[in-house]
């Protein structure tokens, strides 16, 4: 393949054997100046300061590509243009790709040794064949940009597949990774709901058993309190483990934000903040399965509450465009930085203190399951808003 690929391009530029005798003939005459040629072209490239950090500014690998280019140069003048010749030349674009220069700074370049090389040719040259001799030589340097553009591109998409694969095989080991801890979870969950229970319902008692007065009351109060806490990370890890369907029903998402404030109106995180909405959502039918987006946009309220420190405040509304409904919940609170941002919908990972790092992750899931979609952006020390886009009632 790559011989006939060659020759093609011999073809297409009208090379031939009466053009590889004139180069093979301009070897002695140019041989000389070649070096001068290797330095123009390193000059032009280290002049530029995005070319030259390619190089990092090691002298040495300057040194070592110098070399090459001279060797390369030489062989311009062999006369002998075979697979050979190809298959060598072919490097010059790969090292181009493995030391990561962009291409436009080859090519660019490519036209300095052009140039550099057509002057020592008027130099050298009788002016009766000076025009044969710049005509091989034009053709072969477009050979050569040939070449390096066609062993360039092979070796970027070589490597972008590379690549590709690479994130291909670490998801599906992330992925197999999840399924793994989510069957433990779901095992885990099992083992502690029931004893959790019994355990809260004994502890009830034992406080109900007591004087009001008794000092150990408020202990009471604070185990039950842990237990709900553990409780909610069960439920958690049920839900990631084995998320149900949705039992799709038309609603009035303006009467579901409303439900989930009033159930969250008691919740302490949401004691010291300001909640701004205004019903503007009433009559925004949405076909969904009311518990699921209940669950949604209980998560977002609380965590934007907990990102909120004493006097923030949090913004809800609902818009609807082309068909869509979007509901946006928006926080003036602490932000989170674009390293956590990329980070926060994955399961399992959490900037908190206490909590699974499931919350968001089984947002995402829900919404993803009604065919919608959640967005999240965010400023650190501005606030974050969370749009969740859902389609209209069916």
């Amino acid at each position: 393949m790559p011989s006939e690929l060659f020759e093609d391009m011999k073809r297409y530029v009208g090379f031939d054997s009466h053009d590889a005798q004139v180069l093979k003939g301009l070897l002695q005459p140019l041989s000389a100046a070649l070096p001068s040629v290797v330095d123009r072209f390193y000059d032009a490239i280290l002049n530029h300061p995005n070319a030259r950090a390619v190089f990092g500014g090691s002298e040495a690998s300057v040194s070592r590509l110098k070399a090459s280019l001279l060797v390369w140069l030489t062989e311009l003048f062999s006369g002998v243009y075979d697979e050979e010749y190809f298959a060598r030349h072919s490097r010059i674009g790969r090292v181009h790709v493995q030391v990561e220069l962009p291409q436009h700074y080859m090519f660019t370049a490519m036209t300095i040794v052009r140039l550099a090389l057509i002057e020592n040719l008027a130099c050298q040259s009788p002016p009766n064949e000076l025009a044969a001799r710049s005509a091989s030589l034009n053709k072969l340097l477009d050979l050569e940009l040939a070449i390096m553009n066609q062993t360039y591109r092979e070796d970027l998409v070589k490597r972008m597949q590379e690549l590709e694969r690479a994130e291909y095989e670490a998801r599906i080991s992330e992925s197999e990774h999840l399924a793994t801890i989510g069957q433990l979870a779901a095992s885990l969950a099992h083992e502690i709901k029931n004893p959790l229970a019994g355990i809260s319902g004994a502890i009830q008692v034992l406080g109900a058993g007591m004087d009001k007065n008794n000092p150990h009351k408020e202990i009471i109060a604070e185990a039950l309190r842990q237990i709900d806490r553990l409780d909610a990370a069960v439920k958690d890890l049920l839900i990631y483990a084995r998320p149900k369907p949705p039992e799709r029903a038309v609603h009035d998402v303006g009467r579901i934000i409303e439900h989930c404030l009033m159930v969250l109106r008691e919740e302490p995180s949401l004691q010291s903040v300001k909640v701004h909405y205004d019903g503007a959502g009433r009559g925004h039918a949405v076909h969904v399965d009311e518990a699921q987006l209940q669950q949604v946009l209980t998560n977002l309220f609380l965590n934007a509450a907990h990102a909120c420190e004493d006097g923030g405040e949090i913004f809800c509304r609902v818009t609807r465009d082309s068909g869509a409904t979007r509901i946006v919940v928006e926080d003036t609170g602490c932000g989170i930085s674009p390293h956590q941002l990329a980070k926060v919908l994955e399961p399992f990972y959490t900037t908190k203190a206490r909590g699974t790092g499931l919350g968001l992750s089984i947002c995402k899931r829900i919404v993803d399951s009604h065919g919608g979609d959640l967005r999240i952006e965010s400023q650190v020390g501005k606030g974050t808003r969370v749009t969740v886009e859902l389609g209209g009632a069916a």
